[in-house]
């Protein structure tokens, strides 16, 4: 049986001093005692240089199932934090209204404890909350978002919280340009496992992983779990218990006999992420496998002149992307769907432009995905696209439903061999990196990118009327295709020409 107080992944108490005693200090003002695991943690994550007063880590991260004594933990550091003149301390969760519900619970904690003489005031009001100490120091909740987190802010610590509920870097890239300017500042993430959703979390504890041995590492990782197979591991076994809840069998730590109960009440994945501190197996959530995706690849395949368009952008709205695909008949007299990727660009007017020229030029359909970012971009596509009377347009939006259905047929023609690239390296890294996010008994891409406009595009080709006559005219793209990893071995329509784009209005 494993100590509870051994992480399966842990950085390495150095000889440093260490800021761990003060945050005992600290524990017991507010009234607690550390569990072992706690001050282990505190011990190791509060290493500093003597020379510089630099943390040895800049970020913490802390992977332990619930009920341990996180948020205890958490509130110690935001209590050791505060105690100096003019600190700010940030605290952010999944959204807004959730980083607030739980900095009130942690202002309510501190408040209810001797921590209370220390604090000047405390400010509730909506979009103004802020516990302000009578140094100066504040602690308070921000959005998680690029654009708006603490952006004027430089921050002392910040903590993200129950971080297997961010499905990518967003909030890392909004709080880590606030810590930069300061000498002294640490981030800390702290949360349960997570499942194929959680981009963020799985990051950190793939990198934390890797170096929780290493001495020079800035990433403190401490992770407790079982050890085997996270879909395997026997729930009903009590020393996975203990290896995942270091707090168990100690008063005021999880129980023993409720742990039983919940072994046999809840589902065995519910269980293990919850209670065992496993992940959900992402590698039966992945994409596509790399084998059946480079089986693929077709140097002497072009879409040809049957073509549509997939427009998609990311989430962020950084970078979009513009594939084309079409539908031929292969030498045995097979259909395939040729894949070409345009363009992956940040600028959002012109790769619309370029897929309204291009949906014109061919007589094709420009598609979108009603649940994409890119939907906003329907109506400009529609306005560049009409022909005829009758309002007609070459836009076609897909529904939830109907987008499940264009990720299932191009997920089977994947395996089948019924498409084909041109091995772009655009398109191969967003392979490599897509996950999929299931819908009842169907599924779609996590990622939007290349993938996800490439999927559009094939639907449109397929679900386009057979009658339809070639178009004439030649693909917007730009002047110079050649990308490293692309083969050129056969020349494509879509590469390298350009047609006039019309004008917005």
């Amino acid at each position: 049986m494993n100590s509870p107080s051994i992480p399966r992944w842990g950085s390495k108490r150095s000889t440093l001093p260490t800021h761990g005693d003060l945050d005992a200090q600290v524990a017991g003002m507010l009234g607690w005692e550390f569990f072992q695991w706690q001050e282990d943690a505190a011990n190791v994550a509060g290493e500093y240089d003597p020379d510089t007063g630099r943390p040895r880590f800049r970020t913490v991260g802390l992977s332990v199932a619930r009920q341990n004594g996180k948020t205890t933990l958490v509130l110690v550091r935001v209590g050791r934090a505060l105690l100096p003149r003019r600190q700010t301390v940030v605290y952010t969760a999944q959204d807004r209204s959730l980083a607030r519900v739980k900095w009130m619970e942690h202002v309510e904690l501190l408040m209810d404890t001797p921590f209370e003489k220390r604090v000047d005031r405390v400010d509730r009001q909506q979009n103004r909350e802020m516990m302000i100490m009578k140094n100066g120091s504040i602690y308070m909740p921000v959005t998680p978002t690029t654009k708006k987190a603490g952006r004027s802010l430089s921050i002392d610590l910040a903590i993200i919280d129950e971080a297997y509920s961010h499905n990518d870097m967003g909030v890392v890239r909004a709080l880590n340009p606030t810590l930069i300017t300061r000498p002294m500042a640490q981030l800390w993430i702290v949360s349960n496992a997570g499942d194929a959703d959680s981009e963020m979390w799985w990051h950190y504890t793939e990198l934390g992983r890797k170096v929780a041995d290493d001495p020079k590492a800035s990433l403190c990782w401490i992770e407790y779990a079982p050890p085997g197979d996270p879909a395997t591991v026997d729930v009903h076994d009590e020393a996975n218990w203990w290896a995942a809840n270091p707090s168990m069998g100690l008063p005021g730590g999880v129980d023993e006999i409720a742990l039983r109960a919940a072994s046999h009440e809840e589902d065995a994945p519910t269980f293990r992420k919850e209670h065992l501190n496993l992940w959900v197996d992402r590698a039966s959530m992945s994409g596509l496998a790399e084998a059946s995706w480079m089986a693929c690849f077709r140097a002497d395949l072009v879409p040809g002149q049957h073509v549509s368009f997939g427009l998609d952008f990311d989430v962020e709205r950084t970078t979009g992307a513009l594939v084309s695909a079409g539908s031929i008949l292969d030498a045995d007299g097979s259909r395939i769907t040729p894949l070409e990727v345009i363009a992956v660009d940040s600028n959002f007017d012109e790769l619309v432009q370029r897929a309204a020229a291009n949906a014109n030029a061919f007589e094709g359909s420009v598609v979108v995905w009603s649940g994409s970012p890119a939907a906003s971009e329907i109506p400009t596509l529609e306005r560049l696209t009409a022909y005829g009377r009758k309002g007609k347009h070459r836009v076609k939006v897909l529904s939830q439903p109907e987008m499940a259905r264009a990720v299932g047929s191009f997920y089977d023609a994947v395996t089948a061999r019924r498409l084909s690239h041109r091995n772009d390296v655009r398109l191969n890294e967003d392979v490599a990196q897509v996950t999929r996010r299931g819908i009842g008994d169907v599924f779609v891409w996590e990622r939007h990118g290349p993938l996800s406009a490439a999927t559009l595009a094939r639907w449109g080709v397929l679900t386009a009327p057979e009658a339809r006559e070639p178009g004439v005219g030649q693909i917007v793209s730009p002047a110079d295709r050649r990308i490293p990893g692309r083969t050129t071995s056969a020349q494509s329509p879509l590469i390298g020409r350009r047609v006039p784009t019309r004008r917005a209005g």
